[in-house]
């Protein structure tokens, strides 16, 4: 490769933090953290901590070598908000996170229009006997979005979540929807993988949900989980 396309790779890998320069003309890969760390700014601050929602996100990623994300909504501004997050540590998609900041802003916060896991959250928030517009009716039915996300060349996949794992359940109440996962997946890979990632975490919600326990969190409130 020629010099300045050296260069601009390394300034890349270099504002992606996955490498720094201790002195000039010399650039290290810095050394891998012993747990994956979150993208700065993509996972709200005020995000209640779920133990058994982390192994979940875990878990999907593991299975599908794609970041995953939890998001959860707020009545009060019609948003969806980003609680929680696996695998992004990946160097490719940190790197491309690194070259558009705006889609880190966009990922953590966003209009329940804005994308898949707003779309899946409000497609089941509406009662049964709510009209509701055609590719609303469609996610509700599949139970699955899937739509490009704020980072050009990626997807997000996305299933609801009708209560996140390790808070309380409420017995013999019909919980509505509280959060949703995504996969963050390349949109070159659209096709039977895509579908394949839907029917994933369906099925690792559903263990998660059925399996976890309430894992007691100083200061954890009922209130916020739900």
């Amino acid at each position: 490769m020629e010099e300045d396309e050296v260069r601009r790779r390394l300034l890349q890998l270099f504002n992606a933090k996955v490498c720094h320069r201790p002195r000039f003309g010399y650039w290290e890969l810095r050394p891998a953290p012993a747990t994956p760390t979150d993208v700065p700014g993509l996972v709200n601050s005020n995000a209640t901590p779920l133990l058994d929602a982390a192994r979940l996100l875990e878990g999907i990623h593991s299975r599908t070598q794609q970041a995953v994300l939890l998001h959860t909504y707020s009545p009060v501004t019609s948003e969806r908000l980003c609680i929680a997050a696996a695998g992004t540590d990946d160097v490719r998609l940190r790197r491309e996170l690194a070259l558009t900041s705006r889609a880190v802003s966009r990922l953590s916060r966003a209009p329940l229009d804005a994308d898949a896991p707003g779309l899946v959250m409000l497609a089941n928030l509406a009662g049964n006997d709510t009209a509701l517009r055609a590719d609303l009716r469609q996610i509700r039915s599949a139970q699955v979005a899937l739509t490009e996300s704020p980072l050009p060349g990626w997807v997000l996949i996305s299933v609801p979540i009708r209560r996140l794992p390790g808070a309380p359940a409420i017995p013999g109440a019909e919980p509505r929807v509280v959060a949703a996962v995504s996969v963050l997946a390349p949109s070159h890979g659209q096709g039977a993988p895509l579908v394949a990632y839907g029917r994933l975490m369906r099925n690792a919600v559903r263990a998660a949900i059925e399996s976890s326990v309430v894992v007691a969190h100083r200061g954890f409130a009922a209130a916020q989980a739900a």
